[in-house]
């Protein structure tokens, strides 16, 4: 994990509310508001009375309460408990007041040194040991290694010193090529290696004007410092909760004293057991969670470094510099949210209680096991993550347009369902009115009533003339409402089949013979469904609204894998890819989730999407999405895979 070297220059200075003079040595309180250390240190010992009540204070811009955990301290150290502002440090920059940034090495090993030195390929602060070693290793000779301090002072100098990037996979080798096949920069030996079949290969300086058309160094930044804010949030509860836990010991041994007075002997033994239980829980997770603001802290600065070096890339580096930059970084971007999906999307706040025996006077003979014990409650608080575009080479990267269409009947539609047609015809149901609609080149709609209810029957159509005419009909075992095609005639459906969350789907041949037919279990409320199949036809995927998850099957009926993710609130459409990545909609969580075809996230996706999205599907030929939703009925909003 690497330390933060972020917000390096800024034209505006920032004051302290205070002295109103300019920050030495920013220290932030929970509730955001930063003070100089000394002007908070005078401001602690004004308040020596109230903290020895209360152990608490109030802050002098907001007046919000923040807790101070004096534990015998001189009032005069206490502001130290207050982390410094980095942000607010950096900004000043200047030589009377820096940050003493640490070592990533030796602080990922628990030990506290000063960082002298930055590698420019790694991304690491590194002390005076750390660097030596680093230059020597053969590995690492050739990084491009700078000092701390000459990056804060002169970053433009810098950028000069560090001229290229070299070549990840051959050391020292500069990435002079683009190969348009792979989408991706190389050096000379990778052409040869990696790149020697590939039909478009030419010189990066050639591609540069159009490849930085393409590239968002700003919004790349923008979202990684989105990241950093939402783990901040993560580790500010945690903390929250540590001095929540710290607390909880002494309110206990409190609790247990009162009682002692009324349950003689048997409390003797009471508070023995209660203080070491309780007392082991509440060390424990405060040992827990501080191990893990350590390796979220960790994140924060790896993040911090990133969009730092990206920022300062982007403002003195060449073009060239900015794309190769940019690439990394985004590259970067994708495997921070992974590890934030995997690690912190959610955080137990756990609190700790002394749970009593409500006939606790009547059983005061039995052992002091059936009289109390200590409980520990865990309350997950969600982190929103926000969306973020990844570099996957499938990547919903923009929205085309916005399709209006054009509905002469005063009935308000619904269009619940759409796919595109193998003509490349886009065809819309209307649910709310059982009207099929094929979408004209002039986005008119042609129309036609169905004429029996839309779960109960399948039935055929053919286009001629761009008229829609109905053929034969099925009739299915039970109402449906997800159905999707599979391949020579066939259909897939899929609905609910029995209260309590039972559901099912069905192969269907085009003669309305059941093939297969399988039962699954969701254990949720009565829910729609939608379904899709794979390009070759061999995995059924089923979103079920109410269960919030996506289930996966093979023909054979073997479950393959259930995605569920906090981010995704009632999953509705689902379609998959020409390379058989697998979208499913999340209209409650206004996003759409990319999955590999074994329910690997990708990416998630919230930019553009508009509010309340329904159905999707995907033209495999050119991999353009359309997309329905349940706010604006009347528009249909197409995207561009890349």
């Amino acid at each position: 994990m690497a330390t933060s070297i972020a917000n390096i220059h800024t034209e505006e200075k920032q004051n302290c509310p205070i002295c109103l003079g300019e920050f030495s040595i920013p220290r932030q309180l929970p509730c955001m508001h930063s003070f100089c250390e000394k002007c908070l240190r005078d401001y602690l010992s004004s308040q020596a009375e109230t903290l020895q009540k209360l152990d608490q204070i109030k802050c002098p811009i907001c007046r919000q309460d923040v807790g101070i955990s004096n534990q015998g301290k001189p009032t005069s150290s206490m502001e130290l408990q207050f982390p410094i502002n980095l942000i607010l440090q950096s900004i000043i920059g200047d030589s009377k007041a820096k940050v003493k940034q640490p070592c990533d090495a030796c602080h990922n090993a628990g030990i506290a040194s000063q960082a002298h030195d930055l590698c420019m390929v790694c991304e690491e602060t590194m002390c005076k040991t750390c660097s030596t070693v680093h230059r020597n290793q053969k590995f690492s000779r050739n990084h491009v290694i700078i000092s701390v301090d000459e990056m804060l002072s002169n970053p433009q100098h810098v950028m000069k010193i560090a001229k290229g990037f070299s070549c990840p996979e051959h050391d020292g080798e500069s990435i002079d090529f683009y190969c348009k096949d792979h989408t991706t920069a190389c050096c000379s030996k990778c052409c040869i290696v990696s790149h020697r079949n590939c039909a478009s290969v030419s010189d990066l300086e050639n591609e540069l004007p159009q490849l930085l058309q393409e590239i968002n160094p700003e919004s790349v930044t923008e979202k990684m410092k989105e990241l950093e804010n939402r783990l901040l949030t993560f580790t500010e509860l945690n903390e929250s909760n540590i001095g929540q836990l710290e607390s909880t010991v002494k309110d206990l041994t409190s609790q247990i004293r009162n009682l002692r007075k009324q349950i003689n002997d048997v409390l003797d033994k009471l508070e023995t057991t209660i203080k070491m239980e309780g007392y082991r829980i509440c060390k424990d997770e405060i040992i827990r969670k501080q191990d893990e603001n350590h390796h979220c802290q960790g994140l924060i600065n790896s993040i911090r470094n990133s969009y730092t070096l990206l920022e300062t890339v982007t403002k003195y580096g060449t073009d060239t510099q900015m794309f190769l930059m940019t690439e990394k970084m985004t590259s970067q971007l994708t495997s921070y949210l992974e590890q934030i999906q995997q690690k912190y999307v959610k955080t137990e706040t756990t609190k700790v209680l002394l749970k009593l025996d409500p006939q606790i006077r009547s059983i005061l003979s039995a052992g002091p096991e059936s009289l109390a014990r200590i409980i520990s409650r865990k309350e997950l608080q969600s982190i929103h993550v926000p969306g973020i575009m990844n570099s996957h080479r499938n990547c919903l990267v923009q929205m085309e347009k916005t399709i209006e269409i054009k509905d002469n009947d005063d009935a308000t539609p619904n269009y619940s369902g759409i796919v595109y047609l193998y003509s490349g015809h886009v065809m819309l149901t209307d649910y709310k009115n059982n009207i099929l609609c094929l979408l004209n080149s002039d986005n008119s709609l042609t129309t036609y009533k169905l004429p029996c209810g839309p779960c109960e029957i399948f039935q055929f159509f053919t286009l001629t003339d761009g008229k829609i005419t109905p053929t034969n009909k099925i009739t299915t075992r039970y109402r449906y409402d997800g159905v999707a095609a599979a391949g020579t005639g066939k259909i897939v459906v899929s609905g609910e089949y029995a209260e309590g969350g039972k559901y099912y789907w069905s192969l269907i041949s085009s003669a309305g013979k059941e093939e297969f037919y399988h039962q699954f279990d969701c254990h949720c409320d009565p829910s729609y469904t939608y379904v899709a199949l794979d390009s070759s036809f061999t995995r059924v995927y089923i979103a079920v609204d109410m269960a919030n998850s996506l289930y996966c099957f093979e023909m054979s009926g073997i479950q393959k894998f259930v995605y569920n993710h906090p981010c995704l609130d009632g999953p509705c459409g689902v379609a998959t890819d020409s390379y058989d990545n697998v979208y499913v909609v999340g209209c409650g969580s206004n996003n759409i989730h990319q999955l590999s075809q074994d329910g690997v996230v990708l990416q998630i996706i919230s930019d553009e999407v508009p509010e309340s999205p329904m159905a999707i599907c995907i033209r495999r030929d050119n991999n353009k999405i359309l997309v329905t939703n349940d706010s604006d009925k009347t528009k249909l909003y197409q995207y561009r895979l890349r």
